[in-house]
Formats: structure tokens, sequence, C-alpha cells
């Protein structure tokens, strides 16, 4: 593990103020962390502890997750740009030697590290070193997302006589990394809906928090698959739908439609811009813009949602906010 991080850890122990520590370890939200416009990182933590910054550059990110009871170990999360990596879009990508290269880093200072591997919510996969045999326990996951090398690091609590970390302790760890998520960042916001009049697009709507008099518009679109790719399917391979990964253990093609079925229940539709992408019968999309809209007096909400209504029934602007909150 790298020394400076380990000098962080002892640093903000003594200085950060966080939250009472509960006992339950349900987790809890902490939104995201956007870095540089390449990927939002999102997590839960467990009860008690608070996610706090160190630092925010346009290139690094480090952040600390620590508990207020100094018998609960500390933790940091750090994200930073690195060259290496520039050309990789996840650790996935990695090669034998290019992984071989990380686990040495590791191997040279102690070759009692012990060196595995995991994968996050959505697929991205973490290199897993854990020392428990040396003066103090860690456990350091790695991974590499759109260039970035992102480093999360758990040691035994430094007030504590014990520098052991308990089994609980390394699950907690485990756990959170578990939790934790690359997701794409949302292309920059929209101000004006110029450039799409005239098109029919889904959208997810909600009141504006800031402003109760404005909506905020989710524009989403649906995945569309390169032929190419879907062609090089099989069993055994992997279907990356957006940042979902799909593991097939079947694929059919319906000779009649070209449909192809993945796993009894993943439909690839073949259409003029490529495949589509549906599960019971719910297309998957992803976002292309958010929108920011007021919402004059004047409008009217034509609702089609019924299926017994002839006609769409008709919502003026107040009911029509109404029924978002």
């Amino acid at each position: 593990m790298k020394k400076g991080l380990l000098i962080l850890l002892a640093a903000m122990m003594a200085l950060l103020c966080v939250t009472s520590y509960a006992e339950e370890q349900a987790k809890v939200d902490i939104g995201t962390i956007s870095i540089n416009g390449a990927f939002t990182l999102k997590c839960g933590i467990p009860d008690g502890y608070e996610v706090t910054p160190i630092s925010a550059t346009p290139d690094q990110v480090i952040a600390s997750i620590t508990s207020q009871d100094e018998t609960k170990p500390a933790m940091v999360l750090s994200v930073a740009f690195d060259e290496t990596y520039a050309d990789v879009d996840r650790m996935n990508d990695l090669d034998q030697e290019a992984l071989a290269l990380l686990e040495k880093t590791f191997t040279d200072m102690d070759p009692t590290v012990e060196i595995s591997y995991g994968d996050t919510g959505l697929g991205t996969r973490l290199m897993i070193a854990k020392q428990t045999d040396g003066e103090q326990d860690y456990i350091d996951f790695l991974s590499v997302y759109k260039g970035y090398f992102v480093e999360f690091v758990m040691i035994a609590p430094l007030a504590s006589e014990d520098k052991n970390l308990s089994d609980e302790q390394l699950q907690l760890c485990i756990d959170f990394l578990t939790d934790l998520d690359f997701v794409p960042a949302h292309l920059p916001v929209v101000t004006s809906a110029a450039d799409l009049a005239g098109k029919t697009v889904l959208a997810n709507l909600t009141v504006d928090a800031q402003d109760s008099t404005k909506i905020q518009a989710e524009l989403r679109q649906p995945i569309v698959l390169d032929p190419a790719a879907v062609a090089s399917l099989q069993e055994g391979s992997t279907l990356s739908i957006g940042e979902e990964n799909i593991d097939i253990e079947t694929i059919e093609k319906d000779e009649n439609d070209g449909t192809i079925t993945v796993n009894g229940d993943i439909l690839l539709s073949e259409r003029e811009d490529g495949f589509h992408v549906s599960q019971y019968e719910n297309e998957f999309t992803e976002v292309v813009a958010t929108l920011t809209l007021d919402v004059p007096d004047s409008l009217v909400f034509l609702d089609s949602t019924d299926p017994m209504q002839d006609e769409p029934a008709r919502h003026p602007a107040a009911e029509f906010m109404e029924m978002l909150t």
C-alpha cells in the first residue's frame, strides 16, 4: 500500500469531524462524485460513517470515509487520472501482463500480500490486495475506469491496540466495493430545447428541487447495439448494454424476423439504426440530455395513459405540477 495514503489516513483521523457511529450496518446513499466529466461514482456507506472530500481537482478526487468511533476502521477513496491507462476503458480490458505489473507493485513491497479479483455491482473488475500478517492489517481495492486509477483502502483502527482487521470489518469493505458503480456522466445540461423541436423523445419529469415553478426533464434514447458486435455474441461471451454486462448462457435467433433472444428474456431486435434491446417489453435506454424548463400557466398536459379513454385527459399547469410532486 502506498505510504502517502497511510500518512493521509493518520492525519485525517485526528482532524476530521464526523457523525456518530450507529450499530446498524444499513447502507445509505451518498449521491455521486463527478470526475472531469468522464464518469460518476455511485455508492452507499455503512451507517455511522461519513464521506468527506480531502481534495478535488479536475483530474483527482480523494475522500475519506470515517466514523467517530475510533475503534472502527478508516477508509480512503482516491480517483486520479493516469496517463498509463489513458486509453483503457475498464480494468476488464487489461491483459495478464498489465495485471501482473500492477500486482508486482504490492508483492515487491511485501511478498506476503494476498492478491485476488472481484467485480463491482455493474461488472467492473477490481484487484484486491489484502495484508493480514503484518503489523497493521489493510485491504486495498484497485480498478481502472476510462483512464482513471481508482483506489480504495481500509486499514485497521489507528486508535486501537489491536491492528488486525476482523472478518466483519473486511466484509464491511467488500460490501462497500460491491455497491460501488462507475456510471458514464450525463451529457452537459441543456438549457434550450430548440434543437429538439419536432422530435419525440422519452423523458423522466420531476419538479426542480430549487425552483418549484420549473421541471427537470431527463431525456432518454434507446441503447442501440452495433450489428457487428451482435454478430460476435455467443454462449459464454458477455452482452454489454450501456454499463450493464450480462453473461450469455443461451442465445437463439428467430430465422423469420432476425430477433435474437439472450438468456430467454432479453430481446435484440434489428432496426435501421442497429439492434434495440428490451426485456419484458421494456426497452433499455440511456440519458442523452437534461433540460430545465419553465412551466407556463398556459401549459396543458395531455395524458394518454388510460387505455379506456378515447381522448387524452387534459391537465392544466397547476394540476400537472401537483401530479409531478
